[in-house]
């Protein structure tokens, strides 16, 4: 009996081991709708509201687009002020009441460069090899109890996000951005959970979460409402309001 259940131990640890990168990234590909449904999407919305504390949620909005430009836009709303960023291109501008200031501030290039790593709509592991990053596959590991797979993917600036896997679902169920700056190494760690399936039929998670590398929780979660794929945006969302 333990011969068998040996056996069967290697087999699967085998199989997981004989899988490519490739392999792992068509399978979240196919998981998460299709290369079809992926090929078509150049800007996502999402809508939803951070948890502030217990029954305090205060409402967001975030937009990934890459056209007909590449940009990211966000908006925050608490106690009747809203904070607001934008990113295009490579210039990008925030507004952040909360701390009495009534005006823009210009995004650094560390910060656009952060940025880029969640902004893409597609996200980085479509068509990566088109955009330039490659990936390479770093085995199994064990997160909580679910057997993920792990991913690394390289950009051309240098930058390194990870990836974790659900072994059986192939969704994304962890990140961890790596960004190398000049004098230090900024490090986010993102996890994910309620995939749902959207109207566009792309499976997306509707619930995110920063945390620290010990997997603790940074501040309550985001959870999203709606995941809208290619809406019509308004382009002067990306401009800088002259007064905020």
């Amino acid at each position: 009996m333990k011969n068998v259940l040996l056996f069967f131990l290697l087999f699967f640890s085998n199989k997981m081991f004989s899988q490519t990168a490739d392999d792992i990234v068509n399978k979240y590909i196919v998981a998460t709708g299709g290369a079809e449904k992926w090929s078509k999407v150049i800007s996502l919305k999402y809508t939803g509201t951070y948890q502030m504390g217990p029954g305090m949620l205060a409402p967001l909005n975030g937009i990934y687009i890459s056209k007909p430009f590449k940009g990211s836009y966000s908006d925050f709303s608490w106690q009747g002020m809203t904070s607001k960023s934008a990113i295009r291109a490579d210039s990008g501008w925030s507004y952040n009441p909360f701390g009495g200031k009534r005006e823009t501030d210009p995004v650094s290039p560390e910060e656009i460069r952060s940025d880029k790593l969640g902004s893409d709509p597609q996200g980085l592991l479509f068509n990566y090899k088109q955009k330039g990053f490659t990936v390479e596959y770093l085995g199994t590991d064990d997160m909580d109890g679910t057997d993920v797979l792990k991913l690394r993917l390289t950009t051309k600036e240098g930058d390194v996000v990870y990836y974790f896997l659900d072994a059986e679902t192939f969704y994304i169920l962890k990140e961890v951005q790596r960004v190398k700056l000049k004098d230090k190494e900024q490090k986010n760690y993102i996890s994910y959970s309620d995939f749902k399936k959207n109207d566009f039929g792309l499976v997306v998670p509707f619930c995110v979460q920063r945390i620290d590398e010990n997997g603790n929780e940074q501040g309550g979660p985001v959870n999203y409402s709606k995941v809208e794929v290619n809406s019509a945006i308004d382009a002067k969302m990306f401009d800088k309001p002259k007064n905020p």
